[in-house]
């Protein structure tokens, strides 16, 4: 192989690795995820505020990987040295085993720390505690099924129940991102049970 073939290889290597590196295109999707957990690793928690998806893999051919494994044992060290002052262990096991501290409290070590939290994270952050931890847990299903029932049903004269065409049309027009097939899996699920569908 010549020197020349050898740095393609290399390359598509580091392509095929792009996950890897910081800021994928999948980072928000992880840290969605993620922030959903109560408990992270010392080591999802350093992948995670260096910008990387919790799960990277460490020592991956390459200079940039080098650098970036220095950055993220570097963050590794910082909350090491933190915790059971700053950051309580939840759970950990001997001999090389994982570290587990609470999610919810590295947010806040991190910004007392100065510690710049990549935006992604935050907005994953905030999305988990507005959507799925304020009022109740919920889906967009869910939310759609709430307000067909406040608007078609609560109040509805069974005599002329609103027609299923009616619903769907109006549950595609309030939730777009939903098919049409949900839409009428909804209809169906809220219909009134002392009407007959049309």
């Amino acid at each position: 192989m010549t020197a020349k073939e050898d740095d393609t290889e290399v390359t598509r290597k580091l392509d095929s690795n792009a996950t890897f590196f910081r800021f994928p295109e999948a980072y928000y999707r992880f840290a969605l995820e993620w922030c959903s957990y109560p408990h992270w690793t010392v080591e999802e928690a350093a992948n995670l505020l260096s910008g990387c998806v919790p799960h990277r893999e460490m020592f991956l051919k390459g200079e940039r990987h080098r650098k970036l494994d220095d950055e993220i044992l570097a963050m590794e060290n910082r909350i090491r040295s933190v915790l059971n002052q700053q950051l309580d262990v939840v759970k950990s096991k001997k001999y090389f085993g994982k570290t587990y501290i609470l999610s919810a409290q590295v947010f806040d070590w991190a910004k007392r720390a100065g510690i710049d939290i990549p935006r992604d994270l935050l907005r994953a952050e905030q999305e988990i505690k507005l959507n799925y931890m304020s009022d109740g847990y919920t889906t967009p299903y869910l939310e759609a099924a709430r307000w067909v029932v406040e608007e078609f049903w609560e109040k509805a004269n069974l005599r002329e129940p609103p027609s299923s065409g009616k619903i769907i049309q109006a549950l595609l027009n309030r939730y777009p991102d939903l098919s049409g097939a949900e839409c009428d899996m909804i209809e169906k699920m809220t219909r009134h049970p002392l009407t007959v569908p049309d």
